[in-house]
Parts: structure tokens; sequence; C-alpha cells
């Protein structure tokens, strides 16, 4: 059994421009497009989750009580870095609340450069519609931060993969 840390092998970015097919987006047009943005050196850490309950169903004819799939939600939360804010705040710059969007998220790396998916590579896809966008304290001896809470506006796709 292999253990394996974020650090180094993860990739995360977002884009405004929302994949046809979240199940298989685009290499071109929706990886490489130019309004994708590498957020993976901002990224401190993300927490995306979709969860699902079940209702049950019991019968007076049984001691058993069965159940039946409920309704699922997600949500999406993350923590990243400033930057110096001149024109290296791209993290800050992209995730303004309103914006709708999706997060990329290659949790083992691709086969890219710098860990970018290509062709073939899995990843998971969060349609998105940022909600709040809060800046840390400011205090010294201390990186500046920022937390962005998300609306998942879609089913995510979990194990997508990376299209020609």
């Amino acid at each position: 059994m292999s253990r394996i840390v974020p650090n180094e092998k993860s990739w995360v970015a977002f884009s405004t421009l929302i994949p046809l097919n979240i199940q298989s987006p685009s290499l071109v047009t929706n990886i490489n497009a130019v309004t994708t943005k590498d957020l993976t050196c901002f990224t401190i850490s993300i927490t995306a989750s979709a969860t699902g309950n079940t209702v049950p169903t019991p019968s007076i004819c049984s001691l058993f009580e069965t159940s039946i799939p409920g309704t699922s939600a997600a949500q999406f939360t993350a923590d990243f870095y400033r930057d110096d804010g001149a024109s290296n705040d791209i993290a800050w710059d992209s995730l303004i609340r309103g914006v709708s969007g999706v997060f990329y998220i290659s949790r083992f790396g691709g086969k890219g450069v710098a860990g970018k998916p290509i062709v073939g590579d899995k990843i998971e896809v969060w349609p998105v519609i940022i909600t709040s966008r809060a800046a840390s304290a400011l205090a010294s001896n201390t990186a500046q931060t920022f937390n962005c809470a998300c609306a998942v506006t879609q089913v995510p796709a979990e194990s997508a993969v990376i299209a020609a």
C-alpha cells in the first residue's frame, strides 16, 4: 500500500469557461484555454466533497428497514495565498464573488509539464459559482491568504478524463 501527499503531485486550475461535457473536458478548448488559470502554487487546501443521503422505507411486513437513495449535495471551499498584488495575484483576481466557472483538480498530477494533465489523464471537474472570497486578517509575520466558498451548480465529475 502506498501513500501520497499532494505537494508537488497535484494540479489545480480555475476557468470561467465551463466544458460542454464535464466528464471529458478538452485539452485544447478547456485545459489549455486562455481562461484557465493555474492556481496550483497559490493553493493551500481544498475541500471538495459530494455526499448523498438515504430515505428510510420501512414496511410493517418486515423487521428489516429498507432504504432508497435520496438527494445529494456538494460543497466546495478552498484556501489560497495572495501574491504581491500588482500583477501576480492570480487566485484573488480570478476568484471573484458571483463568478461562474469550473475548478479542475488533478489530485495525482498529470503527465504534462509541471503535473498539468494531458489527454487521457483523470481529473475532477467542479462547476461552481463563487459565493464568498474572504481575505485573512493582516498580521505581522504571516502570509496573506483568503478563503473561497462556492455553490456547486451541477453534479461534479469526480472521475473525468481529458479528451483530445
